[in-house]
């Protein structure tokens, strides 16, 4: 219910947006009214003589439609708004009547109220619709406060509620007349000239002090003196109180001069910057989720398969690299093509990643599954393969994705280039390549290295866990001593070599080089397992980083680049981290990221683990940070504590309003732990979240296909 009410909420609001604005904007304005009159000179002194002034008011009608009639302050002539200035002595005409600040007001007051096309009936249903938004808002707001665009509209559209609501809903209670005063007005009644009105009257009340008279509702005359308001109308002269109404009062400002004046003024200005906050944020949410880039007239398609963003980051400077050599390109990840668009381009180059043991990536492996007979006839394709010989299945993904291309019909136009690790002279090589084969005149090009080999000096190693049975597994974190002027962020990848000949380990990187030079944090558990003779055995990387390499020791390592899981650049940007056992590991630097930052945005932390005693990971600096409110919202599920949640999962599905609502507010979703359990526990979770929301199969598949392509969903999952 939750999610379909923010739907509501948000379309409701973005459709109305203009109109928000321009009603609030004339309400700013006219809440000005009463500062300025509160600020002008007093009333002119002295006595007016009454039937001079009925005399006065026939006079000035033969000069026009006189409408109403008021006193100067200034001087204590009589002006008619449209007709002219008049002196009460001797009724001469001394000047047009010009008053600018009034026929401003009154100019502002129509826009208000009907925004000058009659249409004051719209007026009234969109007043309805802010009051219904601003209510509904408040069961959607962040938990917390965040330092974000979108924190500061929901903190102050939560607890600024009551000012929020004033206007509209005091413009609601005028329409139905709710606490309006008895106007004495009837119905059928002939309409009252201003002159017999006055005249009416000064027969039953003193109007000595008179200070205007003018038409009022239903062919009445409304007359103002220094102290009461009267309605003549049907022969009747009804006495108002107008400090009664106090919808009129408290919606116009007027219950305090020049302070409630301002006071308005606050109200209508917090009422435009929710309006224009929550605009901006649907229009930032609209550009984070463009996943291509199309111009509809380009020769040449830029693809990538990426799972860490490795791809990304060489498909970007590739589709670059053309297009500063004059050539029209397209570009975006594989899965946001169908196959069919690739029959519009020349020809299409592809940069593609190997993951897991010689996989595709993932956002690959439900297009390539899809290809059928030759959707793909004659379409001419370059692949560049990246990938790393001290593995396995090296560059597999490549190969695969090359095989499952001709396949369905495509032509290779150059041969499928290998990159060795680090890409940076592989991808120099392609480009060269690709540049003789087409005739291109492409500018000599370089990457920044997104490999970097250093020593590294172990100066901490901690156990994180206490055994608590005798399968418990062994967490560990320690702090490796780098080059300060080595660059690295949270997320990103260290490899080691434990033995010659072995493939390489990764572990996430837990710290930042710009909140911590120099000090890697890694978070690593100590794999244990039975081989086939029933004997213990330790993980090779695990037990050298874990048990091995001693304290004080340098090492050689490789730090690897990791765009596609680095926190976001921007810190205002909402997170939800979830993380079991030592998945926490990059997590713990997205945090550190986030305190040191001036600005912050709101995060939601999901760990789990076995037990909370003893597998609390970094629980001390985790709960200290909920403290500090750098984690807005913090929720924790131990499988072995007997609760009636066991699973990470679970309480993301508990949550899913919530999970669903962050992400609808641009939250990005980083998932690091086993692929085998929280990786495919969460895509379980999420695919049937959205088809309980109204998608059928095939598009919840297409919207988390979007989620990755877009930056919503980052994975890092080990087995």
């Amino acid at each position: 219910m939750r999610a379909y009410l923010l739907q509501v909420h948000r379309w409701l609001a973005l459709c109305l947006t203009p109109l928000f604005i321009l009603i609030t904007l004339t309400g700013i304005v006219l809440a000005f009214k009463p500062v300025v009159e509160d600020l002008a000179p007093s009333a002119y002194p002295g006595e007016v003589d009454v039937s001079q002034l009925t005399r006065l008011v026939s006079t000035a009608s033969s000069d026009g439609n006189i409408r109403s009639i008021e006193r100067s302050d200034i001087d204590g002539q009589w002006r008619a708004p449209g007709i002219g200035e008049y002196r009460l002595s001797d009724f001469e005409r001394v000047g047009d009547a010009e008053d600018a600040t009034g026929a401003f007001f009154a100019w502002v007051k129509d826009f208000h109220k009907d925004l000058l096309i009659d249409a004051g009936w719209l007026v009234e249903w969109v007043t309805y619709a802010m009051l219904a938004i601003m209510v509904a808002g408040v069961f959607l707001g962040w938990p917390k406060f965040s330092q974000s665009l979108i924190g500061w509209h929901q903190w102050l559209g939560v607890w600024l509620i009551p000012l929020a609501l004033l206007l509209p809903l005091t413009a609601i209670l005028m329409t139905l007349h709710v606490g309006r005063p008895d106007l004495g007005l009837q119905r059928g009644a002939g309409a009252t000239h201003l002159a017999q009105g006055i005249q009416q009257a000064s027969e039953r009340y003193d109007l000595t002090s008179i200070q205007s008279a003018s038409r009022f509702k239903a062919g009445s005359v409304l007359i103002q003196t220094s102290d009461q308001t009267l309605v003549v109308g049907g022969g009747q002269v009804t006495p108002i109180d107008v400090e009664s109404n106090l919808p009129k009062q408290l919606h116009e400002g007027l219950w305090a001069g020049w302070f409630s004046g301002l006071f308005n003024v606050l109200a209508g200005s917090l009422v435009l910057g929710l309006t224009l906050t929550g605009a901006i944020n649907w229009l930032r949410r609209q550009r984070l989720a463009r996943s291509s880039q199309v111009s509809g007239n380009a020769e040449v398609l830029v693809l990538f398969a990426s799972q860490t963003g490795t791809g990304q980051g060489l498909a970007n400077a590739t589709a670059g690299a053309l297009e500063q050599a004059g050539i029209q390109v397209d570009q975006g990840a594989l899965s946001a093509f169908k196959p069919e668009d690739w029959q519009r381009y020349r020809q299409v180059l592809v940069v593609c990643s190997t993951t897991g043991e010689g996989q595709l990536p993932d956002m690959a492996k439900s297009w390539v599954k899809a290809l059928k007979g030759d959707q793909l006839k004659d379409v001419s394709f370059s692949l560049l393969a990246l990938g790393d010989r001290r593995y396995s299945h090296f560059c597999a993904g490549g190969h695969q994705l090359q095989a499952a291309l001709m396949n369905a019909g495509a032509v290779e136009r150059m041969p499928l280039h290998e990159v060795d690790g680090d890409p940076s002279d592989d991808w120099s090589v392609w480009m060269q390549r690709l540049a003789e084969h087409n005739g291109w005149s492409l500018q000599s090009q370089t990457l920044e290295r997104q490999r970097q080999t250093c020593q590294a000096k172990l100066v901490e190693r901690v156990r994180l866990d206490e055994a608590l049975d005798a399968d418990s597994p062994s967490s560990y974190g320690l702090i490796l001593e780098v080059p300060e002027q080595t660059r690295f962020a949270p997320g990103d990848l260290v490899q080691i070599q434990p033995v010659p000949g072995a493939e390489p380990r990764t572990y996430s990187v837990g710290s930042s080089s710009d909140v911590s030079p120099g000090r890697i944090r890694l978070t690593v558990g100590l794999l244990r397992y039975e081989n086939e003779q029933g004997d213990e055995v330790l993980g090779l990387g695990s037990s050298e980083l874990c048990l091995n390499w001693p304290v004080g020791e340098s090492r050689e390592l490789d730090l690897v680049s990791h765009p596609g899981f680095n926190p976001p650049e921007d810190s205002e940007q909402p997170l939800i981290l979830v993380a079991t056992g030592c998945g926490i590991a990059p997590f713990i630097g997205f945090l550190e990221a986030r305190a040191a930052a001036g600005r912050k945005g709101p995060v939601w932390l999901l760990f789990g683990n076995r037990y909370q005693e003893g597998d609390f990971l970094y629980r001390d600096q985790i709960e200290a940070l909920a403290q500090q409110n750098v984690i807005t919202d913090l929720d924790t599920v131990f499988s072995r504590d007997g609760g009636s949640q066991r699973y990470i999962t679970e309480r993301l599905k508990q949550r899913s309003d919530q999970l669903m609502d962050w992400i609808n507010r641009g939250a990005a979703l980083y998932i690091c732990g086993r692929a085998s359990t929280l990786g495919r526990g969460v895509d379980d979770l999420l695919y049937g979240l959205l088809q309980a929301r109204g998608m059928n199969a095939e598009e919840a598949a297409l919207e988390l296909q979007r989620w990755e392509q877009s930056g919503v969903m980052h994975r890092d999952l080990f087995d």
